[in-house]
């Protein structure tokens, strides 16, 4: 076997022009199968929970009536369950999201959080890369111990110091003191870890992530309802099985409940999200679709790459019938050249598949490099692994094998299948006798055809993400991002009471009144097309929710934003009925219940009623214990939060002292929508704020414009047009360089007849026509199955297109007809070289 592999290398460096084609479409095939079963290696097939990941499960509260209210638990609750919850869960962990400032004073920089129970990381299986985890003194509620541990990508990025356990962290302005790191690829879900672990004890310290800053802190408190949930079940259990035990232990915690909390509940459970992190259940969507139509849209490309290489190697073979002839008139056996033949197309793969390693690495670094970005504004670890490790360099050698199979067997066989007598007298040609239906079918027209008619469904796949990118990157989100400039600030990183915190925010927002250019400025709790979202579910004052979890939902569930005045004149929303609040509203936190909606809000609550006068109520009653009466004060236009035409659409605002939340958004709207002049403000502003505070907790100062394009789910829409454009590129190239070398070679096979012909009288433009003739037909039948393909692959692909039809007739098509048109493009170049043929030196040569 080593001396096959020599002699194919020796083959191989003779062919310098060939190797190098081979290797590179290979490269470009294997490259692209790595890439995408790395990306779903680390997002679908690696497991979330390090141990036993099929027992752990997030549990979830919601009321036991027609709107099925969820919240976070209390910290009774939670002992209640880890304590008397043994029917169903073995150990049970309580954990918060919240947001940090992580170092001194300028150099400050928001990360995120989570505050877990002492047992969290010894049920989800993991121990300390170094040091140790907190233990259960330093999680009692209000201890106040302040230790932390650090994820290991925070650890990497602090320069991965062999002192960094035992060495201090400014966290919000006060010291803590680190005593663990956690291990590489430990995190919150597939994508990302916080940057750092706190124990429940110092809850006081930090912000909610989702919650208002001031919620209150105690955690003895039963209406302080502040943890997630995340169980072990019982090992022989399962979620189906356990469903049916959650309703006795929920009877449990409705015993526990204040005399005056809301009723009864009910328990849930559901597999740890694999994305999201989220107060309630959370569905992943179409995961194993997307990761198996990737997995096939990568085969695609691997098996286009395999059938233009077949064709290469059986125009190889051909050329080298004579030499095969003679060895194996000398007594080698057909199985010993197969075997020889077999050893260069694994030489081929094996040289393919290391370039395409490299190429894979550095697509998915720059992929990585993307995400990174666009979770810029809070500070994440990312635990996604795409580098190679063994399973990724197993699968590519897997790739590699397949890859040979595919595109060298074939064509040994065929090499090897000689007919002795006519190989060693013959030339390189056609066959002396071959019909023209042979001809038009033959086994390398076939493998050109099906090339392009993969590489239609690939590309058709392509125009759909694409025409889906455009139609969101154009979308009239109902608001002018253009000419708004956002600066965004987080007051839960700095030690001021919320009192003093709003007069700074209603401060700032004067001052930028007040500049020169601005014609509006107002401040509020939430932005549009951002990452986090905060919701609050409402029903009409005279509305009773009905017990009965069946009976249809009265309330509805609406985006919650609290803004100072101004607000939608910044974000460029119309007022369409009613007024806007007044100054001494959004400043007054205990004065009148009052609110503006959305249209969509009004129409779902009030249909057949004029919205403005009328009163609604939270469904959940504020934790703060004030009234909850809402009178409706004005209606504004509908405008999106994202993308995606999801059902959270209605949006509710309330006066911001009402709703205050420490991370909050400056909207400074110019006199000019041109975005430098915009970005040319950014030091004005910046200065007029550090009159007023040099120590604010400023983020980022941008053009809202820039934010939207780094919108998560806009991110994701262009990803998708982005991946599968590749596809189609690739496999458009791959089609042609196929069509293009395949027609080379049977005009290089047909001089003499092609001499004879134009010896008898046949002009040049009879020649042309007749390559093309045949070009011309072989593309129309690859491309009419390739249409059929495409429409059965629209119809899968449409759970995951973005307001795109499955059937889109311009994608169809624009691709048929680019396609066709560099397929006969790569059929023009030989049909002309066919007519410059001469007709004494073709005859000559035989």
């Amino acid at each position: 076997m080593i001396q096959d592999f020599k002699f194919a290398f020796r083959q191989l460096l003779k062919s310098p022009g060939f190797t190098g084609v081979a290797v590179m479409t290979l490269a470009l095939a294997i490259g692209v199968n790595s890439a995408i079963f790395a990306m779903v290696k680390a997002t679908v097939l690696h497991p979330v929970v390090p141990l036993r990941s099929n027992e752990v499960v997030n549990v979830f509260t919601a009321r036991q009536n027609a709107s099925h209210d969820y919240r976070q638990f209390s910290y009774n609750e939670y002992r209640e369950l880890r304590e008397n919850g043994g029917d169903v869960f073995s150990d049970v962990a309580a954990l918060e999201f919240a947001v940090a400032g992580i170092g001194r004073d300028h150099d400050m920089r928001r990360s995120f959080a989570f505050l877990t129970s002492e047992n969290y990381f010894s049920m989800m299986g993991t121990q300390p890369l170094r040091g140790r985890f907190y233990n259960a003194e330093e999680c009692k509620p209000n201890s106040n111990i302040a230790v932390v541990v650090a994820s290991y990508g925070f650890w990497k990025r602090m320069g991965s110091r062999n002192d960094f356990v035992g060495s201090t962290l400014y966290i919000n302005g006060q010291s803590y003191t680190v005593i663990g790191i956690t291990q590489d690829g430990f995190g919150a879900n597939a994508l990302i870890a916080p940057d750092i672990w706190v124990p429940l004890g110092i809850r006081s310290q930090l912000g909610s992530a989702f919650g208002d800053s001031e919620t209150m802190h105690d955690l003895m408190n039963p209406k302080n309802y502040a943890f997630n949930l995340t169980a072990r079940m019982r090992s022989g259990l399962t979620i189906d099985s356990a469903k049916s035990r959650l309703p006795v232990i929920a009877q449990r915690l409705t015993a526990i409940q204040p005399q005056d909390a809301e009723g009864s509940r009910e328990l849930q459970i559901q597999t740890p999200s694999r994305f999201s992190l989220s107060t309630q259940p959370e569905d992943d969507g179409p995961l194993a679709l997307i990761a198996t139509l990737m997995m096939f849209m990568a085969g695609a490309v691997l098996l286009i790459a395999c059938l233009n290489l077949a064709n290469m190697l059986l125009a190889r073979g051909t050329s080298r019938s004579k030499e095969i002839a003679v060895r194996l008139a000398v007594g080698a056996s057909r199985w010993r050249i197969v075997r020889q033949l077999l050893c260069e197309g694994f030489l081929l793969a094996l040289c393919g598949g290391a370039l395409g390693l490299v190429l894979a690495t550095w697509c998915n670094d720059l992929l990585l490099g993307q995400l990174q970005s666009l979770l810029a504004s809070t500070n994440f670890s990312l635990v996604m692994k795409l580098r190679p490790d063994f399973v990724i360099l197993s699968a590519t050698f897997l790739f590699c094998l397949i890859a040979t199979m595919l595109f060298s067997l074939g064509p040994s066989l065929k090499a090897t299948k000689a007919d002795l007598v006519n190989d060693l007298k013959q030339q390189v040609g056609e066959p002396a006798r071959i019909g023209r239906f042979s001809r038009f079918f033959a086994p390398r027209h076939i493998s050109v055809m099906a090339q392009i008619a993969l590489s239609l469904v690939l590309l058709f796949a392509a125009g759909l993400f694409f025409r889906g990118a455009m139609k969101a990157a154009g979308l009239y989100p109902g608001f002018n991002p253009a000419g708004d400039l956002i600066a965004e600030l987080d007051f839960s990183l700095v030690k001021k009471e919320p009192a003093e915190c709003r007069r700074i925010i209603f401060a700032m927002t004067e001052r930028a009144r007040q500049l020169p250019g601005v014609v509006a400025s107002a401040t509020g709790t939430m932005l549009p097309y951002a990452d986090f979202t905060n919701s609050r579910r409402v029903i009409r004052l005279k509305d009773a929710m009905p017990t009965d979890p069946k009976a249809a939902d009265p309330s509805v569930n609406a985006l919650y934003t609290a803004i100072t005045t101004d607000y939608f004149d910044a974000l460029g929303v119309k007022l369409l009925r009613g007024r806007d609040f007044t100054q001494a509203e959004c400043e007054l936190k205990d004065g009148r219940r009052i609110a503006i909606i959305d249209e969509e809000l009004a129409k779902k609550l009030f249909p057949n009623e004029e919205a403005v006068g009328q009163h609604i109520r939270y469904t959940q009653p504020p934790k703060s214990g004030g009234a909850n009466d809402i009178e409706i004060i004005g209606v504004v236009s509908k405008h999106l939060h994202a993308i995606q035409s999801d059902s959270l659409v209605a949006r509710l605002f309330v006066p911001l002292a009402q709703g205050y939340d420490g991370q909050t958004y400056l909207h400074v709207r110019l006199n000019t929508q041109d975005r430098n002049t915009v970005l040319a403000m950014v030091p004005t502003l910046r200065q007029a704020f550090h009159e007023i505070d040099p120590d604010l907790p400023l983020l980022q100062m941008t053009p809202f414009v820039d934010l939207m394009e780094k919108s998560p789910n806009l991110w994701i829409v262009k990803l998708g047009a982005m991946l599968f454009g590749a596809f189609g590129c690739i496999a458009l190239l791959l089609a042609v360089v196929g069509v293009y070398g395949v027609k080379a070679y049977a005009v290089a096979c047909r001089t003499r007849e092609i001499g004879i012909r134009m010896a008898l009288g046949a002009h040049r433009r009879d020649v042309f026509a007749l390559i093309m003739r045949q070009g011309a037909l072989q593309t129309a039948l690859a491309v009419g199955v390739g249409l059929v393909l495409s429409l059965a692959a629209g119809r899968v692909l449409a759970q995951i297109l973005y307001g795109v039809s499955p059937s889109d007739l311009f994608a169809l098509i624009s691709s048929s007809l680019m396609l066709a048109a560099a397929a006969l493009l790569a059929c023009f170049l030989p049909a002309r070289r066919a007519t410059h043929v001469n007709p004494i030196t073709a005859l000559r040569t035989e």
